[in-house]
């Protein structure tokens, strides 16, 4: 685990090296995927400190939805992206690639998701959000683009197709009524809420 620790370490020094390594090491997978779920977890639970913070309502139900919930849908749309990548890719440039280089570098590419945890800070809490999913985008291109070698449009499109279904399924799954997204997307669940409400009124 020290060598993870390591590779967490370098990633967060914009060293995209670690990309190159993890693209060989076969021992990598288990932890690429533990810093992925580790990294959407702490961005869910940034999201709930965010919402306690506020001083909204129901913690322990939007607890299970946004922290619980929201980390195993995010997993599995994250997986889709990455399958999205794989079609697009394989179709466009007519080249095979492999799964399992593409899945360790794009797992330690989730580790600035891990600043959604400062979503608690009160005033900019929607910017760390943000801004966590930005950083998430960008290395995730990184990472695949040194895991597949492709470079140009093509890896751009694919990557943007990705990360564009993962958004827009969070999106979806925030609702006034149902909060099972993570992070910043929880600020759309009360933009529904307020929405409704002045329709209705």
């Amino acid at each position: 685990m020290s060598i993870s620790f390591d590779r967490l370490q370098r990633v967060a020094q914009l060293d995209a090296s670690v990309f190159d390594e993890v693209r060989h090491d076969s021992r990598a997978t288990a932890p690429a995927i533990v810093v992925a779920a580790a990294s959407m977890l702490l961005m869910g639970i940034g999201g709930w400190l965010w919402w306690w913070m506020s001083g909204l309502h129901a913690l322990e139900s939007v607890f299970v939805k946004t922290v619980v919930l929201g980390t195993l849908f995010s997993i599995a749309l994250w997986l889709s992206w990455l399958l999205v990548v794989y079609m697009i890719v394989r179709r466009v440039e007519h080249t095979t690639l492999e799964i399992e280089p593409m899945l360790r570098a794009a797992g330690f590419a989730c580790a600035p998701l891990a600043l959604g945890i400062f979503m608690v800070v009160p005033g900019i809490s929607f910017g760390v959000g943000i801004a966590a999913l930005g950083g998430w985008a960008v290395a995730t291109h990184t990472a695949l683009r040194r895991a597949t070698g492709i470079e140009g449009g093509t890896l751009v499109l694919a990557n943007a197709a990705g990360f564009g279904l993962w958004s827009v399924a969070m999106s979806l799954l925030a609702s006034d009524s149902n909060q099972i997204a993570p992070g910043p997307f929880l600020a759309e669940s009360i933009w529904d809420a307020v929405a409704v409400s002045r329709f209705l009124g």
